[in-house]
């Protein structure tokens, strides 16, 4: 046992004495986690800066719309505004948390908004076309612009909150116009519909309150929860696969027909080379774990965790064997690396959270270990469920260490 030991210490040193393995194990993996867990984070908004960009100050029902958006952005999410709203055609007339003290009425709107994006003082802009009031009166389709400078759920929410406001806002026009060509009323008639409409409107009929049944009070799948974990298990698989790389290399060296002249079995041998590869990949995923829990990830139950990592890295531990056994060069060994590590990462949710696929592609992506890992991470990080609740994803990882195993080892070639 003591040799097995020696073997695997001895590439575990070899292994992390590479600048390559350092990059690969350790500064790319936390980089993505980081981008992707800010770009896709389920905290919400509050307090960000949505500027209005709009030609012309008195345009009524462009004013309408603007103070819509300020109510509706000042319902409360985490203690503060949901958003602060700052319309750049009345910049003396905005709130403090706007920060248009400098800008000028005849500034420039649409270069005014861009700065401000681009210096990160508002989250986005909305542009409101021209004849904004004509064209709704009209019954014409009137097209926002929305522009951001953030992650994709920034985009979504301020899309989603702009368009909420533009339903209320046209519902009420569209109510009023009816009923007023119906009764073939004038202008005084259609006035008194639109105020009955929108005050219906502004005592919010139908209200939904976005609420989450997560421990953390966040979207499942979302932010470093889902990044971390996801992102850890694809460079922990692909590392793995390096062994087929390794041993065609130690072949056509003669590091293994060296070594089996030495007082030692085949199988010590073997089991020394999985050892070490298994020890690298379980550094790298508790690497993980500690760059996540300094983020603020709260893991769950810590021994749910550690058996996830210990037998997800068992698994990808014992795909690495099979492609050893079946690769001839180190040129299929690679590429068989790199595709694997391609295709099982996003099917298995490395990527992303599998809620927002087809349900098609969430049974494709059981193919993938890392479908379990993060099928078992997801329900400890955001519903609290521990160990036993996780077994499932253990016996699955268990499973596909068993058949690699076999099929590894009963293919392995030493010379």
């Amino acid at each position: 046992m003591r040799a097995v030991w020696d073997i695997a210490f001895n590439q575990l040193r070899t292994q992390f004495s590479e600048r390559e393995t350092l990059m690969f194990l350790v500064v790319v993996p936390v980089i993505m986690s980081v981008f992707l867990g800010a770009a896709f984070s389920g905290s919400g908004p509050s307090g960000q800066v949505i500027d209005v960009v709009r030609g012309d100050p008195g345009d009524e029902l462009a004013n309408k719309y603007v103070d819509m958006l300020r109510a509706e952005g000042k319902k409360q999410v985490q203690g503060q505004d949901r958003y602060v709203i700052c319309d750049l055609a009345k910049p003396s007339e905005q709130p403090e948390a706007c920060k248009l003290a400098d800008v000028q009425a005849n500034s420039g709107q649409v270069a005014v908004a861009k700065k401000r994006l681009d210096d990160g003082v508002s989250a986005a802009s909305l542009n409101l076309p021209a004849n904004f009031t004509a064209d709704i009166r009209a019954g014409k389709n009137v097209t926002l612009t929305v522009d951001t400078k953030g992650g994709f759920s920034v985009s979504q929410t301020v899309q989603q909150f702009a368009q909420a406001v533009s339903a209320r806002l046209g519902g009420a026009v569209l109510a009023a116009r009816i009923v007023t060509e119906r009764a073939k009323g004038d202008a005084a008639f259609y006035n008194n519909v639109y105020n009955a409409a929108e005050s219906v409107w502004a005592k919010d009929p139908v209200q939904i309150e976005e609420q989450y049944s997560t421990v953390t009070g966040t979207q499942a799948g979302s932010g470093y929860g889902q990044s971390l974990p996801g992102i850890g298990a694809m460079f922990v698989l692909m590392n793995a696969l390096t062994l087929g790389e390794v041993f065609i290399q130690e072949r056509k060296q003669g590091t293994l027909q060296r070594m089996m002249v030495l007082p030692l079995s085949r199988a010590q041998i073997l089991a020394g080379k999985l050892l070490g590869q298994y020890l690298v990949c379980a550094l790298a995923f508790a690497l993980m774990i500690v760059v996540g829990t300094v983020l603020g990830v709260r893991w769950g139950d810590w021994p749910g965790v550690v058996v996830i990592v210990a037998t997800f890295t068992l698994a990808v531990t014992a795909m690495g064997l099979a492609v050893a056994a079946v690769a001839r060069t180190a040129g299929q060994a690679s590429g068989a690396r790199f595709l694997l590590g391609l295709i099982l990462a996003p099917l298995g949710g490395a990527w992303w959270t599998l809620s927002i696929v087809p349900a098609w592609m969430r049974t494709v992506g059981m193919i993938s270990p890392i479908y379990w890992s993060q099928d078992a991470f997801t329900k400890m990080i955001f519903y609290g469920a521990r160990l036993p609740d996780v077994l499932p994803s253990v016996l699955v990882l268990l499973l596909f260490s068993a058949v690699f195993f076999a099929f590894g080892i009963a293919r392995f070639r030493y010379e």
